[in-house]
Parts: C-alpha cells; sequence; structure tokens
C-alpha cells in the first residue's frame, strides 16, 4: 500500500505517530487513502494548510501548536 507522499512534511502524521488513539487516522489516510486527506489536497495545490485541519477536513478548535505547548507544561 502507497503512503502519503507528504508524510514526512506533515506535522500532524508526528501526532499520529506518538497517540496510539490517533493512530487510526494514520492508517486510513497517511497509509491509505490519502488523496482523500484534505490536508494533502491543499499541499498538492500549494495553498496553505492550517495546522489544526485533520485529514477528514474538519478543524480542531486550538490549533497543533498550541496542543503541543499545553501538553508540554
Amino acid at each position: 500500500m502507497l503512503s502519503c507522499p507528504r508524510v514526512s512534511a506533515c506535522p500532524l502524521f508526528a501526532q499520529f505517530t506518538v497517540k496510539a488513539s490517533l493512530r487510526l487516522w494514520q492508517a486510513y489516510y497517511c497509509d491509505g487513502s490519502f488523496d482523500r486527506c484534505e490536508r494533502y489536497q491543499l499541499a498538492a495545490t500549494a495553498k496553505p494548510v492550517p495546522s489544526n485541519l485533520l485529514p477528514n477536513g474538519r478543524l480542531l478548535d486550538v490549533p497543533m501548536d498550541q496542543l503541543e505547548a499545553r501538553h508540554l507544561q
């Protein structure tokens, strides 16, 4: 199965591999149907990708960088 060509540049991928509950996202989008990933679609068209955009197109209430900062405190 092909993996998303943007895996190494995607900040969400690191979150997926750290948290077991998020590995389902990784299996479905990153390692499976990455062409359905909203992040991939924006990046492929050279549009900015919001840090809080999930692969399914929904936005987190808090950007990922703020979530990471809260987690470290």
